[in-house]
């Protein structure tokens, strides 16, 4: 090792050395919350995968068809991802010394490219253990197909790392392929005997019950190919790429520590680039149309964003249809149709948050804050119901589902998650009294307190859409989520600062 890089270490080891006791408190905070919910988010999971309604699922005719989709959709998002947080990542001092040394980049980023993978891996090899884990227990498969797919999910893994690798190397090539494998994948999944002839239908084949555990020997062959190209792939590495990602990496987690979500999410926000040079503010008959063409001007200078947004948006309205099939965990679809609701209302409610950033100041344009705030909400209050009614629809009319209890029910999740939206883009800086202790047999958990405070908005959007999902059963969850989501955001509103 050269003199530079020697020195480069010492001194990273030195200022790391006054972070420890940050980083010990986040890891602490972590592992409480891991052991409050994971634990029976985890035995829910199992409990829903093994139920009659699960079974039924995973022994549905289009089950190896959806799961090439899945594993498509997943590379595809790797490679997505690769663009703007690779898993080759040090810390920007680290990566400024060691980048540009003479150290080879495998043994420089071995470490953060093996921790990333084995995060990977854990996952995907934990969802193939819960399918076949669950036909297994009932019987419905031998235990050697079963394992055979959970050896599929690990190959999954380690394809998936190499694809996060390769979208860092080649960041505008990523592009294209991503949306050439969407598109494969969709094809590949309406047309099944095309599995043989692609990876991703490979692994539909390994599903169990499918008879074709051979196919894994294509699959392993084709993942030691990839993995021996990696050190190609990390040569290809720039140093300012390199720096630039290490950069807003540390930035986002300074933010996150912070439990300043907003901001670490603003780090990786695309910057507007298309249709700079169109009029943004139009004068209309009535003000309200011109907050409604200025948000949508707005929206499309990010393309890439917009249109990730509203996938998300039609994937939410697809999961609350799919919510009323007969022998669906219908809670289980509604909740992640939440989440997704939340998370694609992000890029349609930049408006909302400008709104409540100025609504503590004196009045901007003449009008009052509620008005503003209003104006600010009939975009992404628009495109969300016409999103959901589409996709609803279309869900509805493919899948046999009658369709007024899916759109009625995916309009209120819409409606109080777009709530929760602007009641998360009035939060403010987190309250002091949250920094008090709460001594417990168990230990502090006044960590788990100020975790609640910082995903409130994303947890409530979850309950929006479980008991949406239910509402024609049993309302009672809907209406107590629905006076929580109100509640919670006027009183944020008359508190804002």
């Amino acid at each position: 090792m050269s003199t530079r890089s020697r020195a480069a270490l010492g001194i990273w080891h030195a200022r790391n050395a006054h972070t420890t006791g940050d980083r010990a408190y986040v890891a602490y905070a972590v592992l409480m919350v891991a052991l409050v919910t994971i634990v029976p988010l985890a035995r829910a999971l199992w409990l829903s995968a093994t139920s009659t309604a699960g079974i039924a699922i995973f022994m549905s005719p289009v089950a190896p068809g959806v799961t090439a989709l899945v594993v498509a959709a997943l590379w595809a998002g790797a490679l997505l991802l690769g663009r703007d947080r690779g898993p080759a990542l040090l810390p920007p001092f680290l990566t400024h010394a060691l980048a540009g040394s003479d150290l080879p980049r495998f043994e420089t980023f071995r470490r953060p490219i093996l921790r990333a993978g084995l995060l990977v891996i854990a996952m995907t090899t934990l969802a193939a253990a819960l399918v076949g884990g669950s036909l297994a227990c009932r019987g419905l498969t031998d235990p050697l197909s079963a394992v055979l797919f959970v050896a599929a999910g690990a190959l999954v893994g380690i394809i998936t790392t190499v694809a996060w690798l390769a979208g860092q190397s080649f960041p505008r090539a990523a592009v294209l392929i991503a949306l050439s494998l969407l598109a494969l994948g969709a094809l590949t999944a309406v047309v099944p005997p095309l599995h043989a002839f692609v990876p991703w239908g490979w692994v539909g084949l390994a599903y169990p019950g499918s008879g074709s555990p051979h196919v894994l020997a294509l699959l392993a062959a084709l993942t030691a190919a990839l993995v021996a190209v990696v050190p190609v792939l990390l040569d290809r590495l720039r140093v300012a790429e390199l720096l630039a990602q290490a950069a807003r990496w540390e930035s986002a987690t300074t933010h996150a520590a912070g439990l300043d979500l907003g901001a670490a999410a603003t780090v990786y926000q695309g910057r507007p680039h298309l249709g700079r040079h169109v009029r943004a503010i139009r004068s209309t008959g009535r003000l309200s149309l011109t907050f409604l063409f200025r948000d949508a001007i707005g929206a499309t200078r990010t393309p890439g964003r917009l249109i990730v947004g509203l996938l998300v948006l039609a994937s939410a309205g697809v999961l609350i249809a799919l919510a009323f099939a007969p022998a669906a965990p219908g809670w289980l679809f509604g909740a992640a149709a939440g989440v997704l609701l939340f998370a694609g209302l992000g890029p349609l409610t930049d408006g909302i948050r400008h709104a409540a950033s100025v609504a503590s100041d004196f009045p901007l344009y003449g009008i009052s804050d509620e008005r503003l705030l209003a104006n600010h909400a009939l975009f992404p209050l628009a495109v969300v119901v016409i999103v959901l009614l589409v996709a609803v629809a279309v869900c509805s009319i493919v899948a046999g589902i009658a369709a007024a209890a899916p759109i009625v029910s995916s309009l209120a999740a819409g409606l109080l998650t777009l709530i929760a939206r602007v009641s998360n883009a009035l939060k403010g800086s987190l309250p002091p009294a949250l920094l008090t202790p709460i001594p417990t047999p168990m230990g502090d958990l006044g960590a788990g307190a100020r975790l609640v405070w910082a995903f409130d908005g994303l947890l409530l959007a979850a309950l929006a859409g479980a008991g949406a999902a239910g509402a024609f059963e049993s309302p009672i969850l809907l209406v107590g989520v629905a006076a929580a989501v109100v509640a919670v955001g006027v009183y944020r509103w008359r508190h804002r600062t």
